[in-house]
């Protein structure tokens, strides 16, 4: 199957940029995980630095992303602040089953 070049899809201008965010974040993280298992396996101490200030920046750039794109997704939005920074188990304010198999 061949695929248009994004920009010739037809897709209005907000879902393609939603398009090019989400897919920053999905390289962010990559490279957040590819940097704390570099930081992990590391013995240097000095190399560590330098590993744990790279997965910072990856951090940052996720969370830049995550707040680019909340602002720009009212259902994300809805979303985000019903999940975040709540104490307690984290499935229990979705009411999910407790049972685990």
């Amino acid at each position: 199957m061949s695929h248009l070049p994004l920009e010739e899809s037809g897709l209005p201008a907000t879902a393609l940029d939603m398009h090019r965010a989400i897919g920053a974040l999905v390289a962010a993280l990559q490279a957040l995980d590819l940097n704390s298992q570099r930081f992990e396996a590391c013995t240097d101490p000095e190399l560590r630095r330098v590993l744990a200030h790279a997965g910072d920046t990856s951090r940052r750039e996720a969370a830049m992303l995550f707040e680019w794109m909340r602002r720009r997704d009212a259902r994300l939005d809805k979303e985000l602040k019903e999940a975040l920074f709540k104490a307690g188990p984290i499935v229990a304010q979705f009411h999910y089953d407790e049972k685990v198999e």
